[in-house]
């Protein structure tokens, strides 16, 4: 999916390992900075001609997701300011970047809608904002208000103000670059044509965004199966037409904690042991150590589930707590956590239909093979892909932009980027996103006979 989703912190050897395509080595020591030049490719050309999107994907998904102001549910006025200009936005010129938004419902196409710099063409909206609104017909005092561009059909599954598409950065023209940056350019030596290629490698990218608006039954995004999803605390999903399940617990590897000792397997058999819903059901990746954790003597204990999630956090192992509810799943399986493999990447806990599965979901709406959870070494963390290696699940999986606390308070989710084929779901409607960066100018080809001279 795009899904953007990710988690991992930016810092300045993330981007120094990036430039070493353009064969420059950057270095900030406070204002003494420089570049030098260690590559002689470099003037081969072979990277300066197109925009290069895989370098621009790998700056940016190191990125955090925009975080918002958390807000009320209530507090939606600033969304009903009546416009006091109208703008007249009836032409799709597809020489200039332009998203496309297409509405899909059972399958079938329901509508396409075109965004440019201006917003939604040909909108109704007659209110302030400047986000792309997607919502259902709005009634209020004033009838004549509409706060929407995107105008899903009635139902009460879909709030009257959803969500929202943020894509002011998208459109932006003038160039946002951080100070240390600029400052280095203007001491590099280099023709200016370079830099200015640079210069735009470095810059804030122009990402799109989704954002809920603390809406009554949610808006997720798609997890696809070849793009893995980087879990996270209090993140919900939604698989089948009425399961869901959320992340209750998310260790990772931390090499100076406490070693596996027989200790541990005493807390998690106290928490096998738990009554009612508290039980737990522990998936390991080896069957050696499976099953001789199904031999120890059962473990009475005083303590709750939180108490004993805080003493599993002591040790080096990779641990995610998952919660399920909803449609197939057994009362006392509700509750499960999984065991990675210290540092290293584990075998794929799969969620489905088949018997199996490591957690199996009693559904005819979830897929023998409904996704996967594995804990990846690369990322640092723990993954989750829809469907199989190779097929897809029918029903798709689907991440809730909102935490579990705050769909609870009704709170603004934070802002979660979008990529190309994005595919976001509101009730039964399901848009997909794609970002058209309109026709390449011929700066690259200018860069490319400037430097094959």
């Amino acid at each position: 999916m795009n899904n953007d989703n990710t988690n991992n912190n930016e810092n300045l050897n993330d981007i120094d390992v990036q430039l070493r395509r353009f064969g420059i080595q950057f270095y900030a020591l406070g204002f003494n900075q420089y570049f030098y030049l260690d590559n002689p490719e470099i003037f081969r050309g072979d990277s300066f001609g197109e925009e290069d999107d895989i370098l621009r994907g790998q700056r940016q998904s190191q990125r955090r997701d925009r975080h918002s102001p958390r807000e009320k549910y209530q507090n939606l006025q600033k969304y009903l300011q009546k416009r006091t200009e109208p703008i007249q936005n009836d032409h799709l010129d597809q020489l200039q970047p332009y998203i496309k938004v297409t509405s899909f419902r059972n399958m079938n196409v329901n509508n396409e809608y075109f965004i440019n710099e201006f917003g939604l063409i040909g909108s109704l909206k007659n209110t302030n904002s400047k986000d792309i609104l997607i919502g259902r017909s709005h009634r209020n005092q004033n009838q004549d208000l509409i706060p929407n561009d995107i105008i899903l059909p009635e139902d009460r599954i879909i709030s009257r103000i959803h969500c929202k598409i943020v894509c002011k950065d998208y459109f932006r023209k003038n160039q946002i670059l951080d100070q240390k940056y600029q400052f280095a350019l203007m001491h590099i030596n280099l023709p200016i044509l370079i830099k200015h290629k640079i210069s735009q490698f470095l810059e804030e990218p122009k990402n799109v965004y989704i954002q809920d608006l603390g809406s009554i039954c949610g808006t997720y995004m798609r997890v696809f199966r070849q793009e893995p999803f980087i879990l996270s605390y209090d993140t919900k999903f939604s698989i089948g037409s009425d399961t869901n399940f959320n992340i209750v617990l998310n260790e990772t590897y931390k090499q100076n904690s406490k070693e596996v000792d027989s200790e541990f397997y005493r807390i998690l058999k106290r928490l096998f042991c738990l009554k009612s819903q508290q039980k737990h059901e522990i998936h390991f990746q080896d069957k050696q150590k499976s099953q001789e954790f199904y031999q120890l003597e059962e473990e009475a204990t005083s303590l709750s589930a939180k108490e004993l999630y805080q003493k599993l956090k002591e040790y080096n192992v990779p641990i995610l707590g998952i919660k399920f509810s909803g449609q197939g799943v057994e009362q006392n399986k509700q509750q499960n956590i999984l065991i990675g493999k210290s540092n290293q990447d584990t075998d794929e806990f799969y969620i489905g239909r088949g018997a199996d599965n490591s957690i199996k979901i009693n559904s005819n709406t979830i897929s023998r093979k409904q996704c996967r959870i594995k804990y990846s070494a690369q990322y640092q963390a723990w993954v989750i892909s829809d469907g199989s290696l190779d097929r897809d699940s029918a029903n798709g999986t689907w991440v809730n932009l909102s935490t579990v606390e705050q769909s609870e308070k009704k709170k603004e989710s934070n802002q979660i980027v979008l990529k190309q084929n994005s595919e976001i779901k509101i009730g039964d409607f399901i848009l997909k996103v794609e970002l058209v960066k309109g026709q390449k100018g011929r700066f690259g080809q200018q860069i490319k006979e400037l430097l094959s001279v």
